[in-house]
C-alpha cells in the first residue's frame, strides 16, 4: 500500500486588533478649547493639521479650476465641499490618526 502524504496546515495567525475609533462631534470646538493634558494637546494638533490639509486641497482645486478659466462665481455654482458631520480619530499607541473624509462634488443642476 502506498503511504499517504500528510499535509501540515499552518496555524491561523491572529490579526492585531484595530485601534478603537472615536468621533468628535465638533472639531472646531476642539480647536478652540484650551487643552489641559498632553493627550488633549496632541489631539488638538492632529485635528488642526488634518483640517489644514483639507483646506489646502480645496485651495488647490480652486486654483486648478481658475487655471482652466472658471471664475470664482462659476466654481461656487458648480461645486460644493462636503464635510463629514463628525471627525473620526484613532489612537494607536502614542500616535493619533485623524480622518476627515472631505470631498468636492459637482452640484446637481
Amino acid at each position: 500500500m502506498a503511504k499517504r502524504s500528510t499535509k501540515t496546515v499552518p496555524a491561523p495567525v491572529e490579526a492585531a486588533p484595530a485601534p478603537e475609533t472615536t468621533y468628535l462631534p465638533s472639531p472646531v470646538a476642539t480647536l478652540l478649547s484650551t487643552p489641559k493634558t498632553r493627550a488633549e494637546i496632541a489631539l488638538r494638533d492632529a485635528v488642526r493639521s488634518r483640517l489644514l490639509a483639507v483646506e489646502a486641497s480645496v485651495g488647490e482645486f480652486i486654483q486648478e479650476k481658475q487655471a482652466e478659466g472658471f471664475s470664482m462665481q462659476e466654481i461656487d455654482q458648480l461645486y460644493a465641499v462636503e464635510l463629514p458631520i463628525s471627525l473620526a480619530y484613532q489612537t494607536d499607541g502614542g500616535r493619533i490618526r485623524v480622518r476627515c473624509d472631505a470631498q468636492i462634488v459637482e452640484r446637481a443642476s
